[in-house]
């Protein structure tokens, strides 16, 4: 029996030396959501998920759930901010019941150029400024960049400013969209993205304004096949990160989320230019139609476009400060 235990304890011993030891623990799961699909908003959560993956060797594992696979924008914001996910990536006006400071990025007529709007959002003031808005609910921003312009995707041609009275068009939430569907003379609509599809076959809305290279991935031609391309506001996208999981991190992998995220951000440009280009494309290719509207009706618009910023916050000194911050960024780059 000794003779027995003894060899016993050598293969034992044996098979320890054999058999490879578990690297590490299982690595830190991280559930980002988004509304959207195989745009900008997803490109920049690959990219993110890679770099994530990659500087933390593994220890942190991105999960990414686009089309709304985790529920509705709202309810996606709110698991966020609780821990059941970690983070969402979507339009910053979709913040503004966190913080109404989120919508200054979509004031009509601030910029001329997706150059330089996303140069503005990576200026370092006002990118740190405006990324801490929601620390103290939950919230910890990652990153910020452009994801495009807008166009007016409508179920019937709007090839003149008159086209457009009346109306029903999906908005994103705040005052500020709101107030360029009043200049317009057409009526807006706040509507999580998962909602809009149904809405415009039903025809509870006559159109949505979003970007092409939101709108042809999903194939809204089919339903809104007529684009008339506005160019304002700028559309920004942001992601924001569970702060109450964040803060549980060992500081490495703090910085290389917080880190990645930004860098993402910061040279996604270059991918939101050839992408607008492409869906563009697709768009046409659909079945969709490109409409401009005639140039002194473009430009009779954009002069109406210009009050809408100051009216909305002269009695909110918070979001004017904040408002007035990016203006200096912008001024900063020129």
């Amino acid at each position: 029996m000794r003779l027995f235990g003894f060899i016993a304890a050598i293969v034992v011993a044996q098979l320890f030396m054999t058999t490879p030891l578990r690297a590490s623990a299982d690595p830190i799961v991280m559930k980002i959501g988004t509304a959207t699909l195989n745009d900008t908003q997803h490109e920049w959560m690959k990219r993110y998920k890679a770099a994530v993956e990659r500087d933390s060797k593994g220890r942190i594992e991105v999960q990414l759930y686009p089309a709304s696979q985790l529920g509705s924008i709202p309810r996606e914001i709110e698991a966020t901010q609780f821990g059941a996910i970690q983070g969402w990536v979507g339009p910053p006006e979709f913040l503004n019941g966190v913080d109404e400071r989120y919508q200054v990025l979509s004031a009509p007529g601030v910029f001329s150029s997706l150059a330089q709007a996303q140069q503005t959002s990576q200026d370092p003031a006002f990118n740190k400024a405006f990324l801490a808005l929601g620390a103290d609910k939950g919230l910890l921003g990652g990153a910020v960049w452009i994801s495009g312009t807008n166009a007016l995707m409508m179920r019937k041609p709007v090839r003149h400013l008159a086209d457009v009275k009346n109306l029903k068009i999906r908005i994103l939430a705040g005052p500020l969209q709101e107030g360029v569907m009043h200049v317009m003379g057409a009526t807006g609509i706040p509507m999580p993205l998962d909602q809009v599809a149904p809405a415009l076959q039903q025809g509870a809305i006559d159109g949505i304004i979003t970007n092409v290279s939101t709108a042809a991935p999903l194939k809204y031609y089919e339903s809104a096949p007529y684009a008339t391309e506005i160019n304002q506001p700028y559309i920004f996208s942001i992601c924001v990160l569970s702060k109450t999981w964040y803060d549980k991190l060992p500081p490495d992998l703090q910085k290389i989320v917080s880190t990645d995220a930004s860098t993402v951000g910061r040279d996604i440009l270059p991918f939101v230019n050839g992408f607008l280009k492409e869906q563009r494309a697709a768009w046409t290719a659909g079945g969709g139609e490109l409409i401009a509207l005639p140039p002194n009706e473009e430009a009779q618009l954009l002069a109406s476009f210009a009050p809408i910023a100051n009216d909305v916050m002269k009695d909110k000194p918070a979001m004017l400060s904040m408002y007035d911050a990016m203006l200096a960024a912008r001024a900063r780059v020129r």
